[in-house]
């Protein structure tokens, strides 16, 4: 079962805040590191393959295949730091160490990336066939293939926020991630806006901004997680530091 039934928007911008100000450089900090291990290696894989040479043009693929997945580290360290500064009445949770995340992390996203490929796979290979005898039948099939793999995308939104909070297993962090979704569909596509906000306004202060915006962002989504009931009193207390 999900951690929490709903999603209490009306407290998550106050939470964030409160959380942020407990630990404000050690989020920039690795804010910092999400962003140069996203951006450098990427940037050192286009040079190189503005260079010529083709061993030289692998290079810089795998350099930019790099960029894709380095920022993963220091990401969960990130949600795990900003897990640690909201408040919590948890305390049955497992112990986790970071080997047990990381290989939990990874298999999160290795399930995720099966699933989409051989969504793609599936829709593709669907659309050929109908084809065969008539194309409205094969865009039909291309329009709801996308429909329904666009929303099982939308059901993973918390399923990394999830596996650092609940310190669970990839397919459970999934699964609890679809639940709570499909509870709140609307709210987190609200959820979803606040974000692309906050983070928009981030980009007006280029660097500096998304040093600000990024821990900001997963306070909110790690906020999502908490057991926490909108309008109720407990929920109103536990907005203040303990």
């Amino acid at each position: 079962m999900a951690s929490s039934t709903e999603i209490p928007l009306v407290t998550l911008l106050p939470r964030a805040w409160i959380g942020f100000s407990r630990g404000p450089w050690r989020c920039v900090g690795l804010a910092a590191l999400v962003l140069i291990s996203a951006s450098g290696p990427a940037v050192v894989g286009h040079d190189l393959r503005l260079a010529g040479s083709p061993w030289l043009n692998r290079l810089g693929d795998l350099s930019v295949l790099t960029s894709l997945v380095l920022p993963l580290l220091p990401l969960l360290a990130l949600l795990r730091l900003t897990d640690g500064l909201l408040p919590d009445r948890r305390d049955d949770r497992p112990n986790q160490t970071w080997r047990q995340l990381l290989h939990q992390a990874f298999s999160l996203v290795l399930f995720e990336m099966f699933l989409v490929l051989g969504g793609l796979g599936l829709i593709q290979s669907l659309s050929w066939m109908l084809g065969r005898w008539s194309t409205a039948l094969a865009g039909l099939s291309v329009v709801l293939g996308g429909l329904v793999l666009m929303s099982w995308l939308f059901s993973q939104t918390l399923a990394f926020p999830l596996l650092v909070y609940e310190r669970c297993r990839a397919l459970q962090a999934m699964d609890h991630s679809r639940q709570l979704v499909h509870r709140n569909g609307l709210k987190v596509l609200a959820l979803l806006g606040m974000l692309l906000g906050i983070n928009l306004l981030g980009l007006i202060g280029a660097t500096l901004g998304l040093l600000l915006s990024l821990p900001f962002s997963a306070l909110v989504l790690m906020a999502c997680c908490r057991p926490q009931t909108p309008f109720s009193n407990d929920s109103r207390r536990n907005m203040f530091p303990t």
